[in-house]
């Protein structure tokens, strides 16, 4: 790296706690944001940890860039929370299917209506979170036929009780 003449000092900003002072935020949230946000921090060593450095242009341009997304969550977080919630409604899917089963082999008008209930309540607490929800295109197939299988059976179960 070349070296800075004395004027050219003032556009930089060196260590986490300058950088983290000029954005008025705390160090910690700095760190997180360089890690999942792309903060703008460069390290002149070339190292993943030690000195970091940052220029002031470039934190202004990150922050007017990315103002919306500062208070959003990051997109690891929303690639987690999607595989949670795909892998929730294929295992909900199975519960309900299950219940609805266990439904039309009940001979217990009570116990098949509560099963009943509580396979339309998946049913529905599915469509609700399909809604937002990323899925692909193995897991929409895999999760259309359970719900097209869970639909016709609770059908079934109308019609014969």
């Amino acid at each position: 790296m070349q070296r800075l003449k004395g004027n050219e000092l003032r556009f930089f900003l060196s260590g986490w706690k300058e950088i983290a002072s000029y954005l008025g935020m705390g160090v910690r949230t700095v760190q997180r944001y360089e890690r999942e946000m792309g903060l703008p921090i460069h390290r002149p060593t070339g190292k993943s940890r030690g000195t970091v450095i940052a220029t002031k242009a470039e934190l202004d341009r990150w922050l007017i860039a990315g103002a919306t997304q500062i208070n959003s969550r990051p997109r690891a977080v929303d690639d987690r929370t999607n595989r949670v919630a795909a892998d929730f409604l294929r295992v909900d899917s199975e519960i309900a299917l299950t219940f609805s089963g266990m439904a039309l082999a009940a001979s217990d008008p009570e116990t098949r209506r509560r099963r009943v209930e509580i396979a339309r309540k998946a049913y529905d607490s599915i469509m609700h979170l399909r809604q937002n929800t990323v899925l692909s295109s193995a897991q929409r197939d895999g999760l259309d036929a359970s719900l097209q299988r869970l639909k016709s059976e609770l059908q079934s179960i109308d019609q014969r009780f």
